[in-house]
Parts: structure tokens; C-alpha cells; sequence
């Protein structure tokens, strides 16, 4: 519920309402202000059936789509110099001559098959559909499952390629013959019969399918009559003997732990070096990457190349410490320079184009270059189907602030 100004007040006033009845009985305990909360106005949606039987909108879309077997207007504006939107425009431009969106245009006479292919498939209106009365309603299958069904009565090439529409008819063409075919094999009446106590008449019980029952003598002479002894019930087959468990595999041995290495031999210190010139101070420093040094001798030349002052360093551990010390400090330093770059190119301009539209009376955005839909805070919440008629939502939290906010 969108928080108004109106809705702000109603709701200060409950609560004002609740403090002064608890005022007057001398109650002090704290509202539960959530129970106070006005509630919205139910306000009833307008089915597609009555949506599809609304006049032609000249300032939207012309193309008809298909909405749970009714053809409904598009609700997207039209593209300057085109009597359709972006989405069916170019679905449109990719047809050849001759053929035309799938549903046809809403200002025009509805087609009884689809409008984009030469032999375009049959469509499922909701009105067209043959009357199913006096048939108990059935739970609503999935296509994979009528799929699995029809599969076992017909070949597959049959219903390859069709809709969800045309599979469902077919499916339940399909139920209706197994019922026929199953009630034709089994006699429409049924009948016993019982002999009458002076073994010589035999009475017949018959019952129709409209559940009327009658009897029939028939008499018989006492040479004709046999006795039937009731055939012997076959006997239980034996139940199978339970398969013998498999023996369990017995587990893998831990492999052993690798010997530790042996600790290297502590390197000797060298002698304390004569203590270094000092380098000009108009030499460039070099801060490309150089190889680590292993000599002494090694880290002068490479800290008089680089402008390192060597003063107070004895022996190779403080020449190896200082070297890394200035690695580490011209690794910052490109960081900083690295991380100034990606905050200019934040700061660049976005320059998508996007076009509003509105779907079921919602706002929304698309962007012209990409196709992706935004909501008016700019959050992407999807892209439109195949046909252009509905949004592939990108989280269900999205399709359900639609479903609150239509029309």
C-alpha cells in the first residue's frame, strides 16, 4: 500500500482514537500500532475477458496479444511513424511479405490461426473452446505430464511442436477414447444366475447400465442339468527371496605422511661492507620490476641504479629488507594511481536511452539499446519474452510488486 498523505492520516487518527478511549478508562499500556494500520481499498481487477472487449486504444500498440485465451490490446505506445510498439515492430520487420504479428491487430478481425507463419497454428480462444459440462473438473496438469500421457497412446510426432493449448485438447480427446474404450469392453449388463430350489429352473438376474433389475426363468430338463464344480483358486506364488546384501568395500589405507623436510643450513654473515658513496641526486629512478640480487655487490649497484640510499645497512639481510621495503612502497603507489582511474570512469556520464511504457497500468522503463526492462527507481527487473507480450521477470519479488500495483 502506497503511503499517502490520506493514509498518514487516517492512521495518526486511530491512534489518537486509542489513546483517548484508554485516557478515559485509565489505561496506560502502548498501542500496537501495526493493528491500527488503515487498511487499503479492495478494489476489483478487471479480467481479460472484459479487457478484450474494450474499444481499439489509438495511442497504443495495435498488435492483439493473447492473454489466458483472450486477445487483449497491447498496452505499450507505438513508435513514432509506426502503428506499433518497439517489440512488435520488430518482430514484424522480420516477417515476410504477406504475413503479420501472430494475433493479428486489435482493430481488425481476430484470426482463428496465427498471423506469422503461411500455415500458421490454431488458436485457443477461450470462447471457441468446446462446452465441458456435465465433466467433474480436473486438476490442473503440467505439459510434461500430459506429454508423458500421450506418449504412451500416440507417437511422438504427433504432438511435437504444439502449444500448450492444442496439447491439453489433445490430451483429453485421448482420455475421452480410453473411457470408450474401456466401457465398450466391459458388458453393459451384467447377470447371474441362481437355480430355483427344485434344481430343474434356473433364474437369471440381469442389471442394465440405468440400473434396472429383472429376472428370467428358464426351465430346464433334469438330464440337462450338470454340476459345475468351482474351478480351484491357482496358488500364491512364491514371494522371491531377498537379494544377499554386497559384502562392504573395505576402506582405503591412509596413505603415510610425507618425511618432513630438513630445515636449510643457516646462511654465514657476511663481513660488514665499506660504507657506500652517496648517489647524485640527479639520477632518475628506474621502477621497473629488476631481479632480486644475491651479492652485496648485487644490491649496491641495483640501489645506486634505483636511488636508494644505502647508509647504515650491514650485511646482506639489511640490504635484502631494504630493497623489499621499496617494492612495497612503489606497489602502493600504483594502487592509488589505479584506484583514481576507476573513480573517474564512475563518474562518466550514462548515456542509455530508455523508453517508457506502461504494462497492465505499471510503469516501466526499456532500454533502447539493450532491451532490458527497469522499474522508475531504475532497478532491472527483466526482459519480454518471445512474443513480446510479458515480462521474463529477474526475481519473483518483482513480479509481485507488478501483481499489487495493476490495474
Amino acid at each position: 500500500m502506497k503511503l499517502t498523505q490520506a493514509v498518514v492520516d487516517q492512521w495518526l487518527e486511530s491512534a489518537w482514537r486509542d489513546g483517548y478511549a484508554k485516557g478515559v478508562d485509565g489505561r496506560d499500556d502502548l498501542p500496537d500500532f501495526a493493528s491500527l494500520k488503515p487498511e487499503p481499498p479492495k478494489t476489483e481487477k478487471s479480467s481479460f475477458e472484459e479487457i478484450s472487449k474494450l474499444p481499439f486504444k489509438p495511442d497504443k500498440c495495435c498488435a492483439r496479444i493473447l492473454k489466458d485465451g483472450w486477445g487483449i490490446q497491447c498496452t505499450r505506445s507505438f513508435m513514432d511513424g509506426c502503428v506499433f510498439c518497439k517489440t512488435h515492430q520488430k518482430k514484424f520487420d522480420g516477417l515476410e511479405e504477406g504475413l503479420d504479428v501472430p494475433f493479428g491487430r486489435f482493430n481488425e478481425e481476430r484470426p482463428t490461426h496465427s498471423k506469422d507463419k503461411k500455415e500458421g497454428n490454431k488458436i485457443a480462444w477461450a470462447d471457441t473452446k468446446p462446452s465441458k459440462k456435465g465433466k467433474a473438473p480436473s486438476k490442473s496438469l503440467k505439459v510434461g505430464e500430459m506429454r508423458d500421457f500421450l506418449s504412451t497412446r500416440i507417437p511422438n510426432e504427433n504432438f511435437k511442436g504444439l502449444k500448450k493449448a492444442d496439447i491439453r485438447d489433445l490430451y483429453e480427446k485421448e482420455k475421452e477414447k480410453m473411457a470408450s474404450d474401456s466401457s465398450s469392453s466391459s458388458s453393459d449388463e451384467e447377470s447371474s444366475e441362481k437355480e430355483s430350489s427344485d434344481g430343474n429352473v434356473s433364474v437369471i438376474n440381469y442389471s442394465n447400465s440405468s440400473g434396472e433389475n429383472y429376472e428370467v426363468e428358464i426351465h430346464h430338463h433334469p438330464s440337462d442339468i450338470t454340476s459345475f464344480e468351482p474351478e480351484p483358486e491357482p496358488e500364491p506364488e512364491p514371494a522371491p527371496e531377498p537379494e544377499p546384501e554386497p559384502a562392504p568395500e573395505p576402506e582405503p589405507e591412509p596413505e603415510p605422511e610425507p618425511a618432513p623436510e630438513p630445515e636449510p643450513a643457516p646462511e654465514p654473515e657476511p663481513e660488514p661492507a665499506p660504507e657506500p658513496e652517496p648517489a647524485p641526486e640527479t639520477e632518475a629512478v628506474d621502477s621497473s620490476p629488476v631481479d632480486s640480487p644475491n651479492t652485496i655487490s648485487e644490491y649496491k649497484a641495483l640501489f645506486k641504479k634505483l636511488n636508494i640510499d644505502p647508509e647504515g645497512l650491514k650485511g646482506k639481510r639489511d640490504y635484502k629488507l631494504k630493497h623489499e621495503e621499496y617494492l612495497k612502497e612503489l606497489e602502493d603507489q600504483t594502487e592509488s594511481l589505479s584506484g583514481s582511474d576507476s573513480d573517474s570512469d564512475d563518474l562518466e556520464e550514462d548515456k542509455s536511452n530508455y523508453q517508457a511504457f506502461d504494462l497492465d497500468g505499471v510503469e516501466y522503463l526499456e532500454d533502447e539499446d539493450t532491451g532490458k526492462i527497469y522499474n522508475p527507481k531504475h532497478q532491472y527487473v527483466g526482459v519480454w519474452n518471445e512474443d513480446g507480450d510479458d515480462i521474463v521477470w529477474s526475481s519473483d519479488e518483482f513480479k509481485e510488486q507488478h501483481e499489487t500495483q495493476r490495474d
